[in-house]
């Protein structure tokens, strides 16, 4: 069976390349590449930084390597279980394929296939630079590219689980929802950072060193892993290799098989024995979802109607709530583990570092909650577009409506996390002040591209968010926003860095003559960020159709 449906998807792939120009694929691979080298020189100018800082730097280095890829866990669990209930329960490709003379586990290898490549791209052009880079800075061996072996095991593992997780969550309860799915994955993500946290050999928390022992002992008891999870198991057969331990990379190699394969066989059992009977029974539950078109007809709150349907759309939707909430937990957790790891930084260079780096990191946030929710917005009007088209709305309300809600929604964050990280991090709150604008203007502008971006790139024949938002589109989208939030810092590096010097040596400054020029140029930069994508948004939204 998926031999036969190999020609179509080299089908599927050649009309790809013949619907669109050959413009929109250069800028697609052309984005792609900018990204994946982005990211890669990013991480070797950090992991050759810290590979110079004597004891303690290539320890960071690896920490970096296994929280990255214990991050990736969590996405990759979440991406593909919530892809799967669609592609398995709720495709029109599934309904046509189970009224061929086809065994249900041929139909059910197919979509496994198509989910796992969907949930997973985006992951493996973020984890593999992240990995090259680690392996050049620390090792230069041709074998290192042995790598890939654990690599792919990885990646098994967290996208079986949620699939699993899904298939028997539907055994006991057929008619599952994708509310009920969402609640479940997020109960299960914080159980599991619970116990990642509970079983690590080591402390979170830093202690005040006052002796070179305490520091050996410290780091000795920081280059433990943890022996329960697949990212340590994964960071562990890497060091093997870079180390030419050939025996602890087979070792963890083969935790890894071991686990992708019991997930594997558990899978096949699981599907031959009920994936029929319960896409039969998803079946018989369908219920169409119907929008009022009254409520966009109310000339005198136009563009409230329009955010009011969106966020009860929002809310029925755990696709989208679930992992916006568990991102504002994962922020929550961050800010009270900063308030309670005590800071030995002084150098005025350092603490411009750090506080550029932490408002970076909350725009990072902001454009990755607006990628995920914002820029697939558009799409997700679906075959709906056409009420929203022939109601008397602007274009620019149409768009309009689809910013301002959670423009609000990430300023809130923005100010919570930045004021309280950035006010603990360099104590100065005229620093914390600028910092709190900066994430404010980042929070706005992400949201704007966001939906800019989603508008040109529409995808009406899609209604899964997630793969919506793991097109090309999205990447672009994601790469703009990342290149705007990366220029804006470098704007304000060097006159932050002369305040902070100047402050802790006890001069007076006026700050209003070094930020002034830093503040113009970010904000002329930052209009024209959101004007121009929003105004090409505006006219494709007068000729888009379903």
């Amino acid at each position: 069976m998926i031999k036969l449906f190999l020609p179509i998807w080299g089908k599927r792939i050649k009309s790809f390349f013949k619907r669109e120009s050959n413009f929109k694929i250069a800028v697609y691979f052309f984005t792609i590449i900018i990204f994946f080298i982005g990211i890669f020189l990013f991480f070797l100018k950090l992991f050759s930084f810290l590979n110079k800082v004597e004891l303690i730097g290539p320890v960071i280095s690896g920490k970096i390597l296994s929280y990255s890829f214990f991050i990736f866990l969590f996405l990759l669990l979440i991406s593909n279980s919530i892809t799967a209930l669609s592609t398995f329960f709720k495709s029109r490709e599934v309904e046509f394929l189970m009224s061929l003379p086809a065994e249900p586990s041929d139909i059910f290898s197919i979509e496994l296939i198509s989910t796992t490549f969907y949930s997973s791209w985006a992951t493996l052009i973020g984890a593999i630079p992240i990995t090259l880079a680690y392996i050049l800075v620390f090792s230069r061996s041709f074998l290192s590219i042995l790598f890939l072996i654990p690599f792919f095991l990885f990646l098994i593992i967290p996208s079986f689980t949620g699939v699993l997780l899904l298939l028997l969550l539907k055994r006991f309860n057929p008619q599952l929802t994708v509310k009920q799915l969402g609640i479940t994955l997020g109960i299960l993500v914080i159980i599991l950072i619970g116990l990642y946290i509970k079983t690590n050999p080591y402390s979170f928390n830093f202690p005040d060193f006052k002796s070179l022992e305490a520091v050996n002992k410290f780091v000795d008891g920081f280059r433990l892993t943890n022996p329960y999870f697949p990212n340590e198991w994964f960071f562990n057969s890497l060091q093997g290799l870079i180390n030419r331990q050939f025996w602890i990379f087979s070792k963890y190699s083969l935790l890894l098989l071991l686990g992708s394969v019991l997930l594997t066989i558990s899978l096949y059992f699981a599907v031959i024995s009920w994936y029929r009977s319960l896409w039969l029974l998803s079946e018989t539950g369908k219920r169409k979802t119907k929008i009022k078109a009254s409520l966009l007809l109310k000339q005198p709150t136009q563009c409230y109607n329009i955010i009011s349907k969106d966020t009860k759309i929002f809310f029925r939707n755990p696709q989208q709530w679930v992992q916006f909430l568990i991102i504002i937990s994962l922020l929550v957790f961050y800010v009270i583990s900063l308030r309670r790891t005590p800071l030995f930084v002084h150098d005025p260079f350092w603490l411009t570092i750090i506080a550029l780096v932490n408002t970076g990191f909350v725009g990072y946030i902001s454009a990755t909650l607006s990628l995920r929710f914002v820029f697939p917005s558009i799409s997700l009007e679906g075959s709906k577009w056409w009420i929203l088209r022939s109601s008397p709305l602007s274009p620019n309300l149409i768009l309009t409506s689809k910013i301002v809600l959670f423009a609000l929604f990430n300023s809130i964050v923005s100010i919570f996390v930045v004021g309280l990280s950035n006010m603990r991090l360099t104590g100065d709150p005229i620093i914390t002040f600028i910092s709190i604008i900066i994430a404010i203007c980042f929070s706005i502008t992400t949201v704007i591209l966001s939906a800019s971006l989603g508008t040109i790139f529409a995808d009406f024949n899609e209604q899964n968010p997630a793969k919506i938002a793991s097109s090309a589109g999205g990447l672009i989208s994601a790469i703009a926003s990342l290149m705007y939030i990366a220029i804006s810092l470098f704007i304000f590096f060097h006159p932050l860095s002369l305040y902070i010097q100047s402050f802790l040596q006890g001069k007076q400054i006026d700050v209003l003559y070094i930020l002034s020029l830093p503040m113009l140029t970010f904000l002329i930069f930052t209009v024209a960020t959101a004007i121009i994508p929003f105004r090409i948004a505006i006219r494709k939204v007068r000729i888009i159709e379903t």
